[in-house]
Formats: structure tokens, C-alpha cells, sequence
């Protein structure tokens, strides 16, 4: 009798247990994501703002630069914030958080050891690094399942329910590993569509030409991407800039810092339509961060690569209506890119490791203090 007490006993805590679990899961107020990636922006001029010695390196007469008269300013949080004045006054003050400032004990890391793009965004999206299989930006289609590709499924509302929009024309091999099953836009693709905006935009950036072939200008992904959202109540979104890293690749630093500068307006304009529309006010999360680092001196600040270990080192926000933190993270065990994935579900109250026990898992943090 006391050992079938004992036993009821508990069974009935580990129900109590398993419903408090699944009570806290079922609490969770976000309904959509957006993840939005800045190509290898640097934790340097995003924790620090502009870099007066890299700017030196590359133009001895940077101090009559229109950058350097906008951006300069006496101290770290000054030029931050002038950088991304909406990001960090606003966004990551009253919204969200921010990992990765190791000068406050706080590391994010990718797992792969190839630090560049593919990779890199592989990893973001499918919870894995795969650095036996992807070793090079010209990877085929991505064999392996992203978040989108489980969230379509998981979603099972038609093609609409997730898409992504990509500056860089390799998103159509990276973000799915099933094409045709969503709207995947990258490059100077477009689509036939019924909307007026969508059309110009289309015709437009053909005519705008960017200075690399594989890309085209980060104004036509993000007004593009609004208007799909706005138009199709998309559940999930991944925006991808890339402006970032080609003109670091390029050395010009001046239109690294514009591009900052510029993607903040953008995230201001998209923050302004998730409190606007009621399908996303106060039900949406904002995943920031990047596919890699860069170098950290004046010789390889513009590079990334296994050869450049600086470039594991990253960075992630997020703005969330169940997410309590505000500011940045101080002393706090490190995170990692291939967490970024079961966040997201996590967020979306969907379980990535249930059906892939490889990927990384959400980020603990973010859940501990509801």
C-alpha cells in the first residue's frame, strides 16, 4: 500500500510538473519573428561605434570625411549612438537586449569554424554548424532543413506564412532546403505578384545597380520585405542585409558606417509597423545579429575567415513582448549562433530539438526571467 501511495505520489508530481511546463509554454505571447541579419557587422562599431584608427588606415583625411562629422563623437556610447541612434536610445533601452560585448563578460560565438557567410547563415537557420559538408559560399542548395522550412511545415498556411528576403543572391540556395515551398527572394529575383509597390520595387532595382553583381542595395530587401509582411501577415520573415560586408570587403569604411546608419532607419520604420498593425503590435519578437565578425586591428578589420579568429565572435538582440531583459548582458555564460534557431521556435512555441536533437538549444537566459 505504501509503495503504491509512493508511486501515485509521484506520478502525480511529475503530471503537476509536466503541466506547469507546458502552462509556461502555452503563456507565451509572440505569434510572429523577424530576424533581421546585418552581414558581418562588426561588434567593434556596434558596441563602439566608429573606429577612429580603421578610419585613419584606409583615409588619411578622414576627419573631413561627412562620416567622421557624424559619427565622431568623445566616447564609445557617443558614437554608438549616433551610429544607430534608434537601436540603441530607443530599441535597446525601453524593448530589447543585446549579447556579445566582452567588455562587459558577455561572448556570443559561432560553432563553425570557417567564419563566413554561408556557414554562417546555415548555421543561424538550421541550429547546426555543417563544416564538413558547407566549405564555401558556392555551396549548392542547402541540404539540410532551416527554421523556415520546419516553420512552413509546422505553419501549414499556405506559402505565405514564412518568407525570406536576402540581398545577397546565395539565399536562394541557403535559407531552404525545398525550393519553391515559400517565398525565397534574394538578389535581383523578383516574383509575379498583385501588388503595385512589389511591382516597382521589382522593376526599380534592376535599373539601381549595386556595385556587385550577387547583391542588390539593401533598400529594395527591406521595402520589399515590409511590403510582404504588411501584405500577407507573414508569421515568420528573415531580412538579410548585406551592404555591411561588401563595402568592408571594399575597404570603405565611410559606407560601412553609412550602411549602419542606414539600417537603423530601417529598423525604426519596421519597429514603427509592428506597434502600428494590430496583427503584430505587442505578439512579435526581433531577432538582430550577424552571420560572422571581422578582424579587429587596421590590417584585417575588412576580413573574416578561418585565417582571421577574431571573426567568431558576434553578436545577438532580441526584442521580444516575453522577453523581460533590457540593455546589454553583463558576466553572463556565453551563447552561441547555433542557439539562434531553437530561440526562434522556442519563441514560436515550437520545439526544433523534438525533431532535430543536433541543433543547438534555446538560449536560457531569455526564458529564466519571465
Amino acid at each position: 500500500m505504501m509503495l503504491r501511495m509512493t508511486t501515485r505520489a509521484i506520478l502525480i508530481v511529475c503530471l503537476a510538473l509536466l503541466f506547469t511546463a507546458v502552462a509556461s509554454f502555452g503563456q507565451l505571447r509572440t505569434e510572429n519573428v523577424i530576424l533581421v541579419t546585418l552581414d558581418g557587422a562588426r561588434t567593434q562599431e556596434v558596441f563602439g561605434g566608429l573606429d577612429a584608427e580603421v578610419f585613419r588606415s584606409v583615409n588619411k583625411n578622414f576627419t573631413a570625411t561627412a562620416a567622421y562629422k557624424n559619427y565622431n563623437a568623445p566616447t564609445a556610447k557617443e558614437r554608438r549612438e549616433r551610429l544607430m541612434p534608434f537601436f540603441w536610445r530607443t530599441l535597446m533601452t525601453k524593448f530589447g537586449s543585446i549579447a556579445g560585448n566582452r567588455e562587459l563578460g558577455s561572448q556570443a560565438k559561432t560553432t563553425n569554424q570557417l567564419f563566413f557567410s554561408y556557414p554562417g547563415y546555415s548555421e543561424i537557420l538550421t541550429g547546426q554548424a555543417h563544416d564538413d559538408v558547407i566549405k564555401s559560399n558556392d555551396h549548392p542548395q542547402n541540404p539540410f532543413p532551416t527554421i523556415l522550412d520546419r516553420l512552413h511545415a509546422k505553419f501549414a498556411a499556405g506559402p505565405n506564412a514564412v518568407a525570406e528576403f536576402s540581398s545577397w543572391d546565395a539565399f536562394m540556395r541557403i535559407a531552404t532546403s525545398k525550393p519553391g515551398s515559400f517565398v525565397v527572394n534574394a538578389g535581383y529575383e523578383s516574383f509575379d505578384t498583385d501588388d503595385p509597390a512589389m511591382r516597382e520595387l521589382f522593376r526599380l532595382q534592376s535599373q539601381v545597380l549595386s556595385p556587385w553583381p550577387s547583391v542588390r542595395h539593401d533598400y529594395f530587401t527591406f521595402k520589399l520585405a515590409k511590403a510582404h509582411l504588411q501584405k500577407h501577415r507573414t508569421r515568420f520573415i528573415h531580412i538579410g542585409f548585406d551592404e555591411t560586408d561588401d563595402y568592408a570587403h571594399d575597404k570603405n569604411y565611410e559606407r560601412v558606417l553609412d550602411s549602419l546608419h542606414m539600417t537603423d532607419s530601417w529598423l525604426k520604420e519596421l519597429w514603427d509597423l509592428i506597434e502600428r498593425d494590430p496583427r503584430y503590435r505587442a505578439r512579435t519578437s526581433l531577432v538582430i545579429t550577424v552571420d560572422h565578425g571581422r578582424g579587429n586591428t587596421t590590417s584585417d578589420w575588412s576580413d573574416h575567415g578561418k585565417d582571421v579568429p577574431e571573426a567568431q565572435y558576434i553578436w545577438m538582440a532580441f526584442v521580444s513582448p516575453d522577453i523581460p531583459l533590457r540593455g546589454e548582458w553583463r558576466d553572463t555564460e556565453t551563447v552561441y549562433q547555433n542557439q539562434i534557431a531553437a530561440t526562434i521556435c522556442r519563441l514560436l512555441q515550437f520545439d526544433l530539438n523534438s525533431v532535430d536533437t543536433g541543433s543547438g538549444k534555446p538560449i536560457k537566459r531569455l526564458f529564466a526571467e519571465k
